[in-house]
């Protein structure tokens, strides 16, 4: 049993399988989370009362939070395996890269997009989940917004709001590369499917950016027009 085990995570097809399995966790983690952001455009009351709801969950919670740190590391490792893997294939079985006229924009930045994600993550969790909500953080024109206006003062600073910006470009291109990605490794490939597929992905893609994208110009405008997030 070890050995089959060790046998598939060596495979080429195995890798595929575990990071096709655990992008598709973390994107229904995607969609959960963007559910909840867009609560922002209801305001505070129903933006906090979301993320009370989720605290209440207690151990189910960090169950989730486990689950998905576990899948952004095995998704994050497996594709580094990957891409050194098919790398040290190219460079000993061709004289130059394999299909670098057809890859995609997004396939081609893969790279990149990934590395911007890594460090993205790593400032969202310093800047709303190890910091604590307090009145120093969380006033908004005189009134204290809690959680809600812990993210307004955030995102209304220009480069905190730029970089939040490009990571979600940089979600929106991975997300789109992912799902081409996925059906080419359950072995999908139809005339008339395939590119149904990777149109569906690049609306996808696009659409989950702007989504994401949308949020800290909608608080950086209304912070500028003096509205008072009520």
């Amino acid at each position: 049993m070890v050995n089959m085990l060790k046998s598939y995570i060596g495979s080429s097809i195995g890798k595929k399988q575990i990071v096709a399995i655990t992008g598709i966790a973390l994107v229904l983690f995607l969609v959960a989370h963007l559910a909840g952001n867009l609560l922002i455009y209801s305001g505070p009351e129903a933006y906090n009362g979301y993320s009370e709801k989720l605290h209440h969950l207690g151990a189910i919670l960090w169950v989730l939070r486990i689950g998905l740190l576990a899948s952004f590391i095995l998704h994050f490792a497996f594709t580094a395996l990957l891409v050194i893997q098919n790398k040290k294939a190219r460079s000993q079985g061709y004289e130059r890269p394999l299909h670098k006229k057809t890859r995609s924009f997004a396939a081609k930045i893969m790279p990149l997009s990934g590395a911007i994600l890594f460090f993205y993550i790593i400032s969202h969790l310093f800047d709303f989940t190890f910091t604590e909500v307090t009145p120093a953080n969380s006033f908004v024109n005189g009134e204290d917004l809690g959680l809600y206006g812990l993210v307004v003062n955030t995102l209304t600073i220009p480069g905190r709001a730029l970089w939040y910006i490009i990571a979600m470009c940089a979600v929106g291109m991975h997300l789109t590369h992912a799902i081409q990605s996925l059906f080419q490794t359950m072995g999908t490939n139809h005339a008339v499917y395939t590119p149904f597929i990777k149109k569906l992905s690049v609306f996808l893609g696009l659409l989950v950016a702007v989504a994401f994208a949308s949020i800290p110009v909608y608080l950086f405008l209304s912070n500028s027009a003096g509205c008072c997030f009520n």
